[in-house]
């Protein structure tokens, strides 16, 4: 007897279901996602503005990046991969990519932000790729 074809589809969407749920669950928990304690954000931004003071950028220069074993208490217990220090700006990057990546960023001036950073709080911004 034949299966009708309609059924036999069906039956290779209900096997495949969890298997697309897994995927899924998989790739979210494997994306970085920020804190929003905001005692944590206070800390990290009161770093962050340390750097700041400690290397100063001008209007014209890059980046300054900022070796790990100079990195403040707050902003090392959030394990980041590289922190650097711009304009008015800290980026404290935890999972590099292709486009900037995941991470947390100060910033004295919101204005020149890009789409791709939400608010946390007290300065403190998170980003991801673009």
């Amino acid at each position: 007897m034949d299966v009708p074809r309609y059924a036999r589809s069906s039956r290779y969407l209900r096997a495949g279901f969890p298997i697309i749920v897994l995927i899924a669950l998989g790739i979210y928990s494997a994306s970085p996602r920020p804190t929003h304690n905001q005692i944590t954000l206070k800390a990290v931004a009161a770093d962050a503005r340390l750097l700041m003071a400690a290397h100063p950028v001008r209007a014209t220069q890059d980046w300054i990046y900022i070796p790990k074993d100079q990195w403040p208490s707050a902003i090392a217990k959030l394990n980041p991969e590289f922190v650097t220090v711009g304009y008015g700006t800290v980026d404290i990057t935890t999972k590099p990519f292709l486009d900037g990546g995941w991470g947390y960023g100060f910033a004295i001036d919101d204005r020149h932000l890009e789409k791709c950073w939400s608010k946390l709080g007290h300065g403190m911004f998170w980003h991801n790729p673009c």
